[in-house]
């Protein structure tokens, strides 16, 4: 047990948010997010509190910082983050922050990750924290855990990382809580609810605009110095080209790579279609958008590019749909039985989204089929044909 683990654990007592910590979270919240704090809508009032208990956490750890000698410096966020954001672009790899201040890690201008809080030790490692206000929020959590800490372990060197699940709820009483606990390398701290940590806000409290000078003990998440580079378009390509090189043997699909890298990589764009794979593409499967069908016709007039991607790490298939005159993707998933079905939206303001509308016409109607049935049966869907049916169709 490290340090700082040890230390953790044998203070505990301190986790204890205060009346200050309820306050200072206040400053880093939009008019609008302070205004849903005492919304009678409980979607809008739980959302709220959500990013509320997350700064009084941050508050909470900055104080605490400055105590503990086995931390080097709390990675600034929010309000205390540099002012100036950078956009998304395309070749954008590493730490940045989001247009509110959060700390994510981009992958060729797509934000691969997002983090609640971040710590560095004395050695230089990493430590990293999740803050959960509801319990619905554990499932899927262990994936998502797994996947971060993969890229801190990868950017920074690390064999063990570090992670502290912050709670508003007991932990303990939950399936998904015993989960997260059941590696040494998990702590977990468990708080006052958030309808509790409400007296401390109550009338006056709410309006505070009082500004906290943080720890001297702090840094910038793009001042982060790793190990090892992040070349997120290469991994991607790794992937890809794997799974084409399997079919000039005519293996049985075998995913992921053996690449090390391969953890890292979380969707694989295989690219836009041609009008013939377009036209194969809708004979073979169905398209529900909204409890509507769309054939060739409705997605040729509707749609200006068709996107063929695939899910990692399950691999499930994926159509992303451009609608004309609208900057904005439909993202399709695959249901089996040859069905893909609309799941939502991909914005313009996201880095993956510049990264769908840079891509041309690729793939034929052969490779697109080949692929596709591939995966579709590579997740037990026997509803398509075997590679072997169509040929060996090797990917230009």
């Amino acid at each position: 047990m490290s340090d700082f683990n040890r230390w953790i654990l044998e203070n505990k007592k301190l986790f204890v948010p205060q009346r200050v910590h309820a306050i200072q979270a206040l400053r880093h919240l939009t008019k609008i997010e302070k205004q849903k704090l005492s919304s009678d809508d409980i979607s809008f009032l739980r959302s709220a509190e959500g990013r509320w208990y997350e700064f009084i956490m941050y508050e909470l750890f900055l104080d605490i910082a400055g105590s503990n000698p086995a931390i080097k410096a709390m990675v600034l966020k929010g309000n205390d983050a540099p002012k100036k954001r950078i956009h998304p672009k395309l070749g954008q790899n590493g730490f940045f922050y989001s247009r509110n201040g959060d700390i994510t890690i981009r992958g060729n201008g797509q934000d691969l990750a997002e983090f609640d809080l971040v710590m560095t030790q004395m050695d230089g490692s990493i430590v990293i924290v999740e803050v959960v206000t509801s319990p619905a929020d554990l499932k899927d959590f262990m994936q998502e855990i797994y996947y971060k800490k993969q890229m801190i372990r990868y950017l920074f060197g690390q064999q063990e990382v570090t992670f502290i699940l912050a709670t508003s709820f007991p932990l303990t009483k939950y399936r998904g809580g015993h989960m997260v606990l059941a590696s040494e390398e998990h702590i977990s701290i468990s708080t006052a609810s958030c309808e509790k940590l409400q007296e401390y806000i109550q009338g006056k409290w709410k309006t505070n605009k009082s500004q906290k000078i943080p720890s001297q003990k702090v840094c910038y998440a793009t001042d982060l110095i790793t190990k090892r580079q992040l070349d997120y378009k290469l991994f991607h390509d790794i992937e890809k080209e794997w799974i084409y090189k399997q079919f000039e043997s005519n293996a049985i699909l075998s995913l992921p790579s053996p690449a090390t890298t391969a953890s890292l990589v979380k969707k694989i764009l295989f690219g836009a279609l041609y009008q013939s794979a377009i036209k194969a593409l809708c004979k073979q499967y169905i398209f529900e958008y909204k409890g509507e069908f769309l054939d060739i016709n409705s997605i040729k007039s509707q749609f200006s590019k068709v996107i063929f991607a695939v899910d990692v790490p399950d691999y499930t298939p994926l159509i992303y749909l451009r609608p004309r005159g609208r900057k904005e993707f439909y993202k399709m998933v695959y249901q089996g039985n040859r069905v893909f079905k609309y799941e939502r939206r991909t914005p313009p303001r996201v880095g993956f989204f510049v990264w769908l509308e840079s891509l041309e016409p690729e793939l034929g109607r052969e490779i697109m089929e080949r692929t596709l049935h591939e995966l579709c049966r590579f997740n037990g869907d026997s509803t398509v044909s075997t590679m072997k049916e169509h040929g060996n169709i090797v990917a230009q």
